[in-house]
């Protein structure tokens, strides 16, 4: 039986560390063996994973919601950049700012 968990450790066997605190998740091949190793019983197993995927969830509405205030901030940031670049071609061509 195969199922995709999360390392309670900070990286996993593979080598992939944490990226922004967030630990990498792990692919169990054998999960009696994960089991065994983690010393967890099912339910205490089953309860990390599910706080884990919680944590994982409010870890992608805080990055659903930064981009979207960035990409709310984009039309402003394209129309200063222009102004930027009007004023520079009046300097370049040597007309009162």
């Amino acid at each position: 039986m195969a199922v995709v968990a999360a390392s309670a450790s900070a990286s996993t066997p593979q080598g992939v560390a944490e990226r922004r605190g967030i630990p990498a998740a792990t692919f169990v091949e054998d999960v009696e063996a994960y089991l065994r190793q983690a010393g967890l019983d099912v339910n205490s197993a089953l309860a990390f994973l599910q706080e884990r995927l919680q944590q994982y969830k409010i870890v992608e509405m805080k990055l659903l919601a930064q981009q979207r205030d960035l990409q709310a901030k984009l039309p402003d940031i394209e129309k200063c950049l222009d102004i930027v670049a009007a004023l520079q071609a009046k300097k370049a061509l040597g007309e009162v700012l």
